[in-house]
């Protein structure tokens, strides 16, 4: 048996990147380089991410196979949630908010993408989701009030296949609940963590982060679609199928953005296609994940004392920190 002691030197180190060899000040602040995503292991060997580092170890020993370094732009250095792979293709994101892909046998790097403006305040956490012939990846970041987005892109060339916004664009369903269109085109709804897949549907569903800005409701008045929502999209195309808001006009930094759980389950006699998700502002939801349809909302905290109750269908009337009155509703595209 092993154990692999974190090397974060860059010495022996593959390394690429944009930055400079000493990183900004602002890279810093989060202390040393922690694993907070589950490894992905392949043929033996564990592939392990943090915030400008990737590793490859021999699962049954420990020993290092390789490091990668990346050198950074800045962006903030709180985590990163792991890797994906395509053939011997792995990719990440960096805080910097590039799109990296390194061969897996040797860690090399074959090409980087700028994916999002980290003078914008962006920054990059999410796992790279892979289906069919495509890598999903999500951006992050709520500082300054910008555009939430989810992109495909190719394995081989890293060059876009689609764009998904998480909010609506003008004149499309859900643009009228934005006040204008200003706030609606840079009003967040961040999807920084990975969703999960459902083959048979062929179904990516995801969670969409907090409206922006993030704590002040007053110049975004509405539901602010499509942001504290579950929502279900065609990976093929990037069109929405599906949506459910589970926190409308948030005000509390409540995202959605928990990776749902899918699972088959019998109700009322008959078989179902369910979506699980625990949400932040302490509700559990079940959903049919076919439609979006609801089917059961409970408490997943005794503390919870920010709704005004469930309604008699299983929806929970919210009221805001501007004394507005929502409901929950789920929605088809």
């Amino acid at each position: 048996m092993g154990v692999y002691r974190l090397n974060a030197s860059q010495a022996f180190a593959n390394i690429g990147g944009e930055g400079p060899d000493i990183a900004p000040a602002a890279a810093n602040g989060f202390g040393p380089p922690t694993i907070k995503a589950t490894p992905l292991m392949v043929n033996g060997i564990l592939y392990f991410s943090s915030p400008d580092h990737v590793w490859a170890v021999d699962a049954r020993t420990g020993r290092e196979i390789w490091h990668y370094f990346w050198k950074t732009r800045g962006g903030i250095h709180i985590g990163n949630r792991g890797v994906g792979l395509y053939g011997n293709w792995l990719f990440f994101l960096t805080p910097d908010n590039y799109f990296v892909s390194l061969d897996a046998a040797t860690g090399k790097e074959r090409w980087h993408f700028e994916i999002a403006n980290v003078k914008r305040e962006y920054f990059s956490t999410s796992a790279p989701i892979i289906i069919g012939k495509q890598v999903i990846i999500g951006v992050g970041g709520d500082s300054l009030d910008v555009p939430g987005y989810l992109e495909s892109r190719d394995p081989e060339s890293g060059l876009v296949i689609w764009r998904w916004y998480s909010t609506p664009r003008a004149g499309a369903p859900g643009a009228q609940s934005w006040p204008s269109a200003e706030a609606m085109l840079n009003g967040g709804g961040m999807p920084w963590l990975p969703g999960t897949y459902d083959p048979e549907l062929n179904l990516y569903y995801i969670g969409t982060g907090n409206p922006q800005p993030v704590l002040s409701g007053k110049s975004r008045e509405g539901d602010n679609l499509w942001t504290c929502s579950i929502v279900a999209l065609n990976p093929d195309t990037g069109k929405l199928v599906w949506w459910y808001q589970v926190s409308p006009h948030d005000t509390h930094d409540w995202d959605a953005a928990q990776t749902p759980v899918i699972f088959d389950g019998v109700i009322d006699g008959k078989p179902r296609k369910l979506l699980a998700q625990a949400n932040r502002n302490g509700h559990f939801f079940v959903l049919d994940r076919t439609n979006g349809k609801h089917v059961l909302t409970s408490l997943h905290s005794d503390t919870l004392n920010w709704t005004k109750g469930l309604n008699a269908d299983g929806t929970a009337d919210s009221e805001s920190r501007e004394g507005s009155v929502h409901s929950w509703r789920p929605r088809l595209a």
